[in-house]
C-alpha cells in the first residue's frame, strides 16, 4: 500500500485538544507521523489539504441499515455510500431487523457479511433482550464474544426496572456500553407529534414526559448498576437531569441528533411525514437546551439516527408513516452550519462529539485521535463548500426533512484504513 501524505491541512486533534496547520503522513493503513514539513518517503500520494480541515474520522453512533428485514429501504452496501458521502468513517448500526440481531450465529453472519460489503467501518449493536421483547436478556456474553459492540433493544425500551438492572450489570461486567431509547410507551400513546404542533394539525400528542421520566428511571438504575448510553435526547428536561446527574458523578453518557438542534415543530408547515421522528421535533426552548448541552459536555455525541424508510410507507400520511428520517449524509453539513458556523461550539468540540466521545463510548482505542499508530481514518472538512441537501441521496431512501436546505461545510475527503473511499462529491 502506497503512503499518503495530507499536506498542510488544519489538523484538529481531540485527543490533545489542539488544532494547528500542518502535515499527516499515513502507511499501512495507520497514522505515521504528524507534524510541521514531515519528510516525504518516495512513492507517496500527496493530497493538498491547505484550507481544509482534518479531524480524525467521524463515528455515527445510531443507524440503521435495514438489513436483514427491509432491504426495500436499505442496504448494507448503500448505508455504507451514505456514510462515506457524509463524512463518516465508522457506524454503530442497531438491532431492530427483521429478525432482531439477538443470536450470536446472526450477528456473525452480518459481520462477515459487511467486511465484505462495505467500505466504512460497521459495528454492530445485539439486542439486549430476546426478540427485543424486553421479557429476559439476550445471550450477552456469548453475543460479545461473537463481536457486539454495544447492547440495546433500541427503538423499544428497557421499562422493567429489573431487567434494566440486570442489563447494565451484565454489561459492564462485560466491558460493553448498553444503549437506551429512553421512552415510556405508556405516555406516548398513539402520539406522533409533539404537543406544541398536536392542536394545530389535530394529531395525536407524544408528551415529553415520556422521554423524561424513561430518562430519569434509566439514570437512577445506572446509579446502582452500572453505565448507560441515553439515545436521541430532546427535551430540555432530559438534558438538565442529565446534567445534574453528571454533576453528582453518575455513569451516564449521552447523544442527541442533528433534527434537535436544527428543527423545530414550528418547521413543520404541513403534515409532511418526512417530519414525523421519534422523540418528536421540540420547542425552541428545547432546540435550545440541545445546543447548550453540547456546548458545555452534558451531551458527549451527535448521532444521525438514520433511519431510512420506502417512499411509499412515508406517503401514508403522518398518522399511519413510520417515525424516522435518514440523516448519514446531513449530520456533519448541519453540525458545520448550525453548531460550528454559528459560534455555538468550536471545531475540537465537534471533534469531541463526533470522534473522540463515540471512539471512547464503543471502547475504539485506536480511533478517534490524529495520533502516530492510530487508524488511518480521517474526515476532511471543506469549511466554505456550499452544500444543497439533494432530493436523490446516495442512501437508498430520501425521507429527509432536509431536502433544498442551503448548508455551508461538507466532506471534501474522507478515508478509511488510509484509503481515499469519498473525494470531490464521487464515492471511490
Amino acid at each position: 500500500m502506497p503512503s499518503l501524505l495530507i499536506k498542510n491541512g488544519l489538523l484538529i486533534d481531540p485527543a490533545s485538544k489542539t488544532e494547528h496547520n500542518g502535515d499527516l503522513l499515513i502507511k499501512n493503513g495507520r497514522i505515521a507521523g504528524v507534524g510541521p514539513s514531515l519528510a516525504i518517503p518516495p512513492r507517496t500520494e500527496i493530497y493538498p489539504a491547505a484550507g481544509l480541515w482534518v479531524f480524525p474520522g467521524f463515528i455515527d453512533l445510531h443507524i440503521h441499515a435495514r438489513e436483514p428485514g427491509d432491504e426495500e429501504a436499505e442496504t448494507l452496501p448503500t448505508a455504507a455510500r451514505a456514510a462515506a458521502a457524509g463524512g463518516i468513517t465508522s457506524v454503530l448500526l442497531m438491532p431492530n431487523t427483521r429478525p432482531p440481531i439477538d443470536s450470536p450465529a446472526l450477528l456473525r453472519k452480518f459481520i462477515i457479511k459487511a467486511r465484505r460489503q462495505s467500505m466504512v467501518n460497521m459495528f454492530f449493536a445485539a439486542a439486549a433482550t430476546a426478540g427485543r421483547k424486553g421479557k429476559k436478556l439476550s445471550p450477552l456474553k456469548k453475543l460479545k464474544a461473537a463481536g457486539a459492540a454495544a447492547f440495546t433493544d433500541d427503538g423499544s425500551s428497557l421499562s422493567d426496572p429489573a431487567l434494566l438492572m440486570a442489563a447494565l450489570k451484565s454489561a459492564k461486567h462485560l466491558k460493553i456500553p448498553l444503549l437506551d431509547h429512553p421512552e415510556d410507551f405508556n405516555l406516548t400513546g398513539k402520539g406522533v407529534i409533539d404537543e406544541s404542533a398536536s392542536r394545530r394539525f389535530k394529531l395525536p400528542a407524544i408528551a415529553r414526559e415520556a422521554e423524561i421520566f424513561a430518562v430519569l428511571r434509566d439514570i437512577f438504575a445506572a446509579g446502582s448498576s452500572g453505565p448507560i448510553h441515553l439515545q436521541h435526547l430532546s427535551c430540555a428536561g432530559s438534558i438538565a437531569a442529565v446534567r445534574a446527574a453528571k454533576k453528582l458523578g453518575l455513569p451516564i453518557t449521552a447523544e442527541t441528533c442533528p433534527h434537535y438542534f436544527s428543527l423545530t415543530s414550528d418547521d413543520i408547515r404541513r403534515p409532511d411525514a418526512d417530519f414525523k421522528m421519534k422523540p418528536p421535533l421540540r420547542r425552541e426552548a428545547d432546540r435550545l437546551a440541545v445546543i447548550r448541552g453540547l456546548a458545555d459536555g452534558t451531551i458527549d455525541a451527535i448521532a444521525s439516527d438514520h433511519a431510512p424508510h420506502r417512499a411509499g410507507d412515508k406517503a401514508l400520511g403522518f398518522i399511519k408513516a413510520p417515525f424516522g428520517i435518514i440523516g448519514l449524509e446531513t449530520m456533519v453539513p448541519l453540525a458545520l452550519t448550525e453548531l460550528v458556523g454559528a459560534g455555538r461550539i468550536s471545531r475540537l468540540r465537534l471533534a469531541e462529539l463526533l470522534s473522540f466521545n463515540p471512539a471512547h463510548i464503543l471502547g475504539l482505542k485506536t480511533k478517534g485521535a490524529l495520533k502516530k499508530g492510530f487508524d488511518a481514518d480521517l474526515t476532511i472538512i471543506d469549511p466554505r463548500a456550499i452544500y444543497r441537501v439533494p432530493e436523490i441521496f446516495f442512501s437508498k431512501s430520501s425521507n429527509s426533512p432536509f431536502k433544498g436546505r442551503s448548508l455551508k461545510g461538507r466532506p471534501a475527503a474522507v478515508i478509511v484504513r488510509g484509503c481515499f473511499i469519498f473525494r470531490n462529491g464521487k464515492i471511490l
